[in-house]
């Protein structure tokens, strides 16, 4: 939650100098940022929706999902727009406040998310600790002690994709990386 400010604001000046464009982060409904995002562009309200690659299960492709979900930050001076159309914005549930006034978000931590989830696209954000096709015995479980090739990682968490060798076929299955050695 938000650390409440106990500093008493006085009208006029101090309200307007400290609510000018600035980042603000949102809040939505669930799984409804990219309608807030793309209501909130349409209106001319520049935004930004922290995003990361995920694999999709039982797919071998990768979809775009939020990193943050149910947030997403808005760049606007609520002075100058109009205020009460960014909060009705359709499935947004309100913009972060602390005692009833947006709080601010510094454009160094928009700039450091960017940078961030740029270099973990670039780097793939997972590390797997074994090479594609190098050949694996799974050591737990109901397929223990049958060999396995390693195919990729899916899951920071350590979920992985190998082929077994089943009837003379082989067969994609998701496994524990700590199951495999």
């Amino acid at each position: 939650m938000v650390a409440v400010d106990e500093e008493v604001w006085s009208e006029g000046e101090n309200k307007k100098s400290q609510l000018r464009r600035n980042w603000y982060a949102l809040y939505t409904k669930p799984h409804k940022e990219y309608l807030v995002q793309e209501v909130l562009h349409h209106n001319g309200v520049e935004t930004y929706l922290p995003q990361i690659a995920v694999v999709v299960r039982r797919r071998d492709r990768r979809s775009m999902k939020p990193f943050l979900p149910q947030y997403l930050f808005a760049y606007f001076d609520p002075d100058e727009q109009r205020f009460a159309d960014v909060c009705w914005t359709p499935g947004l549930r309100r913009i972060v406040s602390a005692g009833g006034r947006p709080v601010v978000v510094p454009d160094e931590v928009v700039m450091y998310l960017r940078r961030r989830l740029e270099t973990m696209q670039t780097t793939d954000g997972l590390d797997a600790p074994f090479k594609k096709g190098e050949v694996l015995r799974i050591a737990r479980g109901p397929l223990e002690g049958l060999e396995a090739i390693f195919d990729q990682q899916i899951t920071p968490k350590g979920r992985v994709l190998v082929f077994l060798n089943v009837m003379s076929r082989l067969v994609k299955t998701e496994l524990d990386l700590e199951d495999l050695i």
